[in-house]
């Protein structure tokens, strides 16, 4: 058991919006939410009443680059101007969710991109076994 660092506890009051960004098949979703009370602040998503007719599909390039101008758009209306960013266990920033997130900060919202690091087990990845 460890006690979490200052730094940890103090963060979701330093920077206090994180982003969400989801990618499935049939759509692309992104968020901010409010990380001292859990609470979502602002949404853009490919298949919403506003988007969905405006775009040709709702989840090619297109409908990423505008879901991503749409949440920036919305996030500086309401006054955010810098995000966190933490990508889910397994993803990588490349593809759709790369393009979501280029088009966010294109538009002018600042997006710090926090990736935590892996412990990597002492011997490299890949340890054959011994047999005696």
């Amino acid at each position: 058991f460890r006690t979490p660092t200052f730094n940890q506890l103090t963060a979701p009051y330093h920077e206090p919006f994180s982003l969400d960004i989801y990618v499935s098949k049939g759509s692309v979703r992104a968020s901010i939410i409010h990380r001292a009370t859990s609470k979502v602040v602002a949404v853009a998503h490919s298949i919403s009443k506003d988007m969905k007719f405006d775009l040709g599909s709702t989840k090619n390039r297109t409908a990423c680059a505008a879901v991503g101008e749409v949440l920036a758009q919305r996030a500086l209306a309401d006054d955010i101007h810098n995000v966190v960013y933490t990508p889910r266990k397994g993803e990588k920033l490349e593809g759709k969710l790369q393009i979501v997130l280029q088009s966010i900060i294109d538009h002018g919202v600042n997006v710090k991109v926090k990736i935590k690091q892996r412990k990597v087990r002492k011997g490299g990845l890949f340890q054959p076994k011994t047999y005696k």
